[in-house]
């Protein structure tokens, strides 16, 4: 009985020394990859937004461009430094999950470790094989005589394997500790980087309020600038709203229109005794198309708004210099921009313009102040492309998600896209629509 309860007690003691760690480590490194991501992205933006403001100051020193570049840089910074104590914090967690991680392996080992020398001291101790025999002898009945048999004839293979467990278990612990030490590096490497970031902010702060207040001379021009921004804004927000506004009559024309004809058809079945779903197929040829073309309409609305937040940025690539809303005037105090409807997305001379999705083009028109624009309709959602040199697409034209529609202009050191996006007469925030 004693050696039965010996091995009854090494085994329970080796299969709870087996049992994996808790704690989701994959969650805390999919984090972190998350972050790094996130944060490449972000230097990304800054360096191109230096890139932008260096051509802008070899063109025209101190300009109200020039400021709106630099605080957009602030701003990015300001996040870069948000994603950096993100991206520390969750090092820090997984580094101390990883420690936890290796005391319970250090634990399951010394388990492990202690009850296989007390294997293999039993098997020393009752190396003669009386004692196997008479351990055999006393089972209760034959079916534990033959478990016991099988168990001792297998003994020296059952003490090899948890020599090979111990083996990978030491393995393992290794490969923890390297990890270990390498989340510690990383995560000091990120505080530096943090500590690095946030001296270059507060010297791009102070030079970006020396340079406002280079620019206090300026005044009474920039507010010249910014009632002719209000007025040309105001202009664009009435005429897309009435593009928009008519296009939306249309479509109710259509519905209504193909709501009359399906009525007058099943009457008409009804009188020639004739099946109602039968006379409800439209026969005219004018009236089918449009229900066609309100049909695919409203299931590619349907699909443009299962895309939210994973559509395509419109140009290769380009940083947001001024956001959905209402914001503060660059230097004039307690002054606000005129409300942006979209976004402004600062980008390189010349660049492409590309449709974020599948549509069809509904208006090509010009606007004082935003050069030449072009709607694009996806079912009941609208999508606003300004200040677009050159247009290659016309009304009526198909697009597919990336074609091109035109070219930003080539001559000035900087470009600008203005990008809106409409569901009906109810503008949305852009940035939440594409992808990030």
């Amino acid at each position: 009985m004693i050696m039965k309860r010996g091995f009854g007690i090494i085994l329970t003691a080796l299969l709870l020394a087996l049992l994996p760690a808790g704690g989701d480590a994959f969650a805390q490194t999919r984090e972190i990859e998350g972050q790094k991501a996130k944060i490449k992205k972000l230097e990304e933006d800054i360096s191109y937004l230096d890139s932008q403001i260096k051509s802008t100051q070899a063109r025209k020193k101190n300009t109200l461009d020039e400021l709106v570049l630099i605080q957009s840089k602030i701003s990015n910074r300001k996040n870069l430094l948000a994603e950096l104590d993100r991206e520390i914090k969750a090092q820090s967690g997984e580094i101390a999950s990883t420690r936890q991680e290796i005391l319970e392996m250090e634990g399951r080992l010394d388990t492990l470790e202690h009850y296989y020398n007390r294997m293999i001291y039993n098997a020393y101790k009752h190396r003669d094989t009386k004692v196997w025999f008479m351990y055999i002898l006393a089972s209760d009945n034959l079916e534990q005589g033959y478990r016991r048999w099988s168990y001792l004839k297998n003994y020296s293979r059952n003490i090899t394997a948890q020599a090979e467990k111990i083996r990978g278990l030491k393995e393992e612990h290794k490969r923890q500790l390297e990890k270990l030490q390498k989340l510690k590096s990383g995560n000091l490497k990120a505080q530096e980087e943090r500590t690095r970031e946030y001296n270059t902010l507060t010297q791009e702060e102070k030079q970006s309020q020396a340079f406002a207040k280079s620019l206090d001379k300026q005044q009474s021009q920039y507010k010249k600038q910014l009632d002719k921004k209000r007025k040309e804004a105001d202009m664009l927000a009435r005429e897309v709203e009435r593009l928009i506004a008519a296009e939306i009559r249309r479509q109710q024309e259509l519905a209504r229109k193909q709501a009359e004809y399906a009525k007058k058809r099943a009457e008409e079945a009804k009188k020639a005794n004739q099946t109602t779903q039968k006379a409800a197929v439209p026969e005219n040829k004018v009236v089918q198309m449009e229900y066609q073309e309100f049909a695919q309409s409203q299931k590619l609305g349907n699909s443009f708004a299962v895309n939210k937040g994973k559509l395509p940025f419109p140009v290769s690539h380009g940083v947001i210099i001024e956001k959905f809303g209402e914001h503060p005037h660059p230097t004039l105090k307690n002054v606000k921009l005129p409300f942006n409807n979209g976004i402004n997305i600062s980008t390189r001379p010349g660049t492409q313009v590309k449709v974020v999705f599948d549509g069809t083009v509904k208006q090509v028109i010009a606007i004082p102040g935003y050069n030449q624009c072009v709607l694009v309709q996806h079912g009941q959602y609208f999508t606003f492309y300004c200040k677009l040199a050159t247009v290659s697409v016309k009304v009526g034209d198909k697009l597919s998600t990336g074609n091109v529609i035109g070219t930003l202009e080539k001559q000035s050191s900087t470009a600008t896209l203005h990008f809106e996006l409409w569901n009906g007469t109810t503008k949305q925030n852009p940035e939440l629509w594409l992808k990030k």
